[in-house]
């Protein structure tokens, strides 16, 4: 089963940042080769592994020493009979002044939801991020992941669907400065029945943007989707408390087809603006208000 040490034969070598993770994964142990010897470079190398049947684990951590700066890098890997996986941190540190990491995840799985339903899936994640002095940080993730499964028999009625999904995130912190945050996430689903004609296919995109710089404050979402077929976009300027300015704009696709916008604005609290109108057509149509 499972050992430590610096150097142990026996296990898969060290992966670098572009292998192919999975095609490594299912080599097994039994392609593994032993590790390089390291000398006397300022390299502390760890090594933990377990291999059962159909199941395998392995985890190596890789340590600095004795050097100005400190750096990490962890890996871990996992073969099961329905999933596998493999995720990375590397981790760079410069005294206390500063430091950047970054990691990925990729996994790939099979579910059973039901009695004669089979679903594969794909799942990819990364992040990153850069803290220094004086409270500034810049931080980004992000996570895609795909979803296509059959239900049903080939000599009767089949289902089939597919799913993709992907967020994101983004956020750069200026200290007392102010900050920015950015936020979307998107996502695509399909069915199909019978001779695998499309019945249904929704996509849905949400993104907002924030940020606070001194006394003033933004915002602006926006939201688009096939399956309500409508848009939608928010905006949101302001001063702390002197001054403050709002948008929004609504449309929805369909017979008529209608476009509504709304303007406002405010100084000292009191409302100068506050406008709104609605186009519609066929036929054409202008509505205040």
């Amino acid at each position: 089963m499972g050992k430590h040490s610096k150097r142990t034969p026996g296990y898969l070598p060290r992966m670098a940042a572009g292998a192919a993770p999975l095609a490594l994964l299912l080599a097994g142990p039994a392609a593994a080769l032993a590790d390089t010897p390291r000398g006397e470079l300022p390299l502390d190398l760890h090594q933990h592994g377990s291999s059962s049947d159909l199941q395998f684990t392995r985890d190596e951590t890789v340590t600095t020493r004795d050097l100005p700066a400190s750096a990490a890098s962890n890996l871990h890997q996992a073969l099961a009979p329905d999933a596998a996986g493999q995720s990375q941190t590397h981790d760079l540190r410069l005294g206390e002044a500063g430091r950047a990491f970054t990691g990925n995840d990729l996994g790939a799985h099979h579910t059973q939801p039901f009695d004669g339903a089979h679903v594969a899936g794909l799942d990819q994640s990364m992040r990153h991020g850069v803290r220094l002095p004086q409270g500034v940080e810049a931080l980004s993730s992000s996570k895609t992941g795909a979803e296509s499964g059959l239900a049903g028999r080939f000599s009767g009625d089949l289902m089939s669907g597919s799913r993709v999904e992907r967020t994101s995130a983004d956020a750069v912190d200026l200290g007392p400065a102010g900050s920015v945050v950015a936020n979307s996430d998107e996502s695509v689903l399909g069915q199909f029945t019978g001779k695998l004609d499309v019945a249904r296919l929704e996509s849905t995109e949400r993104h907002s943007v924030s940020g606070d710089l001194g006394p003033v404050h933004t915002l602006a979402a926006t939201s688009q989707s096939t399956a309500e077929r409508t848009e939608r976009f928010h905006g949101e300027l302001s001063a702390a408390d002197i001054a403050a300015a709002r948008a929004s704009t609504a449309s929805t696709v369909g017979v008529p087809v209608t476009r509504s916008q709304h303007v406002g604005a405010e100084v000292l609290g009191n409302p100068v603006i506050d406008n709104g109108w609605t186009v519609s057509g066929p036929p054409f149509t202008f509505s205040p208000g």
